[in-house]
Parts: C-alpha cells; structure tokens; sequence
C-alpha cells in the first residue's frame, strides 16, 4: 500500500468516525432534549424534512422541537446500521432507526414505536462532518398501551441506586464518575 492510499483510507476511516458520532450525538441529544447539543449536529443552513410534523430550516426544527420534547414522556432513539456512501466532501448516509415515545392521549399511556431510516447528506466544511440536509423515512409504527412492569417486578425504581433518565443535563449520563 502507497502512502498515498494509506491516507486516503485514513481519511475515510476518520471521515465515517466523524459521522458515527454526529448520529450518536443526535440520538443523546434529542433524549435529553438538549437543544445545543442537538443544533451542533447540523450546519446552520441545513434543512430537516420529518414527516408532516416539520420542513425547513434544522435549527428551526430544533427551537420548535425541543419544548415540546421536554413536555412528552420517556423517549429513545436507537440508531442501527449506517451505510456511508463517502464522495469527496459530502457523504449520503442512510442509518437505521428505532424511537419509542410514551404519550398521554384521553388520560391514558400509550407507548408508540416507530421504525424508519434517517436520510442524511453530510457535509465536511472545514474539516468538520455535519448534516447538511435529513429526509426521514418512516417505515412502521406501532402503538399500543402502556404497560411498565419493571420487568414484572425485578426492578423497583423507588428504591435507592435505580437510576432514571431525565431531560435535561441532569440526566446521570450528564455526570462523570
């Protein structure tokens, strides 16, 4: 291998590392509803197209995004498989998702899961990966009552030493031990 094609591996191999992280900031920071956080995912003039819910400006998505996270229920976001089509400075990624919401509708809980792909064309401005422009794809949902057992009992969350997510930075993942 030349030195040549050993840097340009290099590069790929940071510039799919970069992108790795973009996303798995994107999934902690949308869970913690933590609207810096989420905004330092994507340029100032990227666009987010998700479903009827919202298109245009990502920023604008994450200032009408966030409150409205911070009054919903438990929710995650579970990125799978990411493929990463890397072209010079941009990369098309397609990378798999799972969410799930718990939302109070008629003073009763639901639990709503959704699979889908997160559409993303990443740029690198500056030697920096970010989204550019995200086209979610909805694949299914299924919605059904809530019912939280804790594991059919296993688990007391009212008991000391159970940790809870939170959403917002005092979330325990927040704190360095």
């Amino acid at each position: 291998m030349t030195d040549e094609t050993r840097a340009a591996a290099l590069d790929r191999m940071l510039a799919r590392d970069a992108i790795r992280d973009v996303l798995a900031r994107y999934a902690r920071a949308i869970d913690r509803a933590d609207s810096a956080l989420l905004k330092s995912c994507y340029f100032s003039d990227a666009i987010e197209e998700h479903g009827s819910s919202f298109t245009g400006r990502a920023h604008d998505y994450v200032d009408a995004a966030i409150p409205k996270v911070r009054t919903m229920g438990v929710m995650q976001h579970l990125l799978g498989n990411s493929h990463i089509d890397l072209d010079g400075d941009r990369a098309y990624v397609e990378t798999y998702i799972w969410t799930f919401l718990r939302v109070e509708r008629d003073g009763r809980s639901w639990d709503t899961f959704t699979g889908g792909r997160l559409h993303d064309r990443f740029e690198r401005r500056n030697g920096e990966w970010k989204i550019a422009h995200r086209r979610t794809v909805f694949d299914w949902n299924r919605d059904t009552p809530a019912n939280e057992g804790w594991c059919l009992g296993y688990i007391d969350t009212r008991k000391a030493g159970v940790l809870r997510g939170r959403k917002d930075t005092s979330d325990p993942t927040y704190e360095r031990f």
